[in-house]
């Protein structure tokens, strides 16, 4: 995990080199691991919500089950960017967490989910 809290810009930073297809493994993780965050340092949980956010942003779900093709596409993908895409999403969390704690009257999970959005849309270069 993180020692410490991300600047926004340093965050815009990590997130601006990443593609459409990893912003929505991304996001899609960062939206799980809101919603179960006891459970973001299970190592096995969150590669298989990888495995499953991937599946669906690559959109392999949509026929009601995944190719020996379509897993083979995944098992490529998440074995060249699930490195990245936790790197960036474990900033993440805790970049939103430290924003929504700074919030007055407290937040709501669609809060927390248009936070992340802010951060995922794609920025222009310094």
């Amino acid at each position: 995990m993180m020692n410490e809290v991300p600047t926004p810009e340093a965050m815009h930073e990590m997130v601006r080199p990443l593609d459409d297809l990893d912003r929505k493994v991304l996001g899609g993780l960062v939206a799980l691991w809101m919603a179960q965050p006891d459970k973001i340092r299970d190592k096995e949980w969150t590669s298989e919500c990888f495995v499953h956010v991937a599946t669906v942003a690559h959109g392999f779900d949509e026929n009601g089950g995944a190719t020996s093709e379509d897993v083979e596409v995944i098992r490529k993908f998440a074995e060249a960017r699930m490195p990245d895409v936790l790197r960036v999403g474990f900033a993440l969390f805790v970049r939103v967490a430290s924003d929504l704690q700074e919030r007055e009257g407290g937040f709501s999970f669609e809060n927390a989910q248009e936070c992340v959005r802010v951060y995922l849309e794609p920025q222009p270069p310094n």
